[in-house]
């Protein structure tokens, strides 16, 4: 159950189910007395028609998730939508109509735009061979990545080297793999994706850990990885141990929300342009309190790699 399916679950019907009881109904307006605090007067609202709540008392107000967080707020975020999501279901609680039909057609462009992407993935996969993957050796490639100025052992640690035929020629590239079992496959002259395209998801410590970060591609990863490890006090990277996941490309978004659920922080280090703003918007909404855009570390350039290659 996604974020904003949660949070288009009726305001008005949740406080009825939760014993709140029917309040006092003036057109699209409904009045409560607060649940947030003791008052004899109602000045409580739900807007029942753009499904949002205000306490006139306090002055705050949001959706429903922000609701159930003022009403606990010693719940962390996953408390807040576990406890949600337990009761929509033990309730029985429906989705907003408008939600439901507009993430139809939204899922019926997507699967439109997914099937040409596939049609034309798959007429180059046909004619590629994969004639070999093994470790990063090879001295052309282990030059590019320097000139990135990118630990080499780093990305030996989390790249390959892939040897394959296309259309009767032979090519060797970085390889990057996803969780699809594809890969991005890259050298100095070229950048494709070798098998399906999806995300990366990259655990350096081997069990998930609290907070995560985000990247755009996997020269990124490995540039802040660089940065981390080599350069103390670089103004772009977190002090907090995270996991990775790697987009491979700003479409694959979608895939990549449901991997973050799990998560207290979500570190977005995407591209500074409107690509990437969008993407870092996309996640936020999906994940409000615990996204933060930390594109402004490296504001002067595109990305962390740019950043990197300035770095003195």
């Amino acid at each position: 159950m996604t974020i904003e399916e949660i949070k288009s679950v009726s305001i008005y019907n949740w406080m009825k189910e939760n014993n709140y009881g029917t309040g006092s109904i003036k057109g699209k307006n409904v009045f409560y007395c607060s649940p947030l605090r003791i008052e004899k007067t109602p000045s409580f609202v739900v807007n029942t028609k753009d499904n949002l709540w205000y306490d006139f008392g306090t002055g705050r107000g949001g959706n429903l998730i922000n609701l159930v967080e003022q009403l606990n707020p010693s719940w962390t975020m996953h408390e807040v939508l576990g406890y949600l999501e337990k009761q929509i279901k033990e309730k029985k609680l429906q989705f907003n109509e408008d939600y439901n039909a507009r993430i139809l057609e939204e899922e019926k462009k997507r699967q439109w735009f997914e099937g040409r992407r596939s049609e034309y993935q798959e007429s180059h996969n046909h004619e590629t061979v994969v004639d070999k993957i093994s470790p990063l050796t090879h001295p052309i490639l282990r030059d590019y990545i320097i000139q990135r100025r990118i630990d080499f052992t780093i990305a030996q640690k989390y790249c390959r080297e892939v040897h394959y035929s296309f259309r009767g020629k032979r090519y060797y590239a970085i390889a990057f793999m996803n969780v699809a079992n594809g890969m991005e496959a890259r050298n100095k002259l070229s950048k494709r994706c070798i098998g399906k395209k999806s995300i990366s998801a990259i655990y350096p410590k081997e069990v998930p850990q609290k907070q995560c970060c985000i990247f755009e591609g996997f020269f990124d990863m490995l540039a802040y990885m660089t940065l981390y490890a080599r350069i103390p006090d670089n103004g772009v990277t977190v002090i907090e141990q995270c996991d990775f996941f790697v987009l491979n490309g700003v479409g694959e978004v979608r895939v990549l929300l449901p991997y973050l659920k799990e998560y207290d922080s979500i570190h977005c280090f995407l591209d500074n342009d409107e690509a990437g703003r969008t993407a870092t918007k996309e996640i936020a909404k999906a994940y409000p309190g615990i996204s933060i855009d930390e594109s402004y570390r490296y504001q002067s350039y595109n990305d962390i790699n740019d950043f990197l290659l300035e770095k003195k």
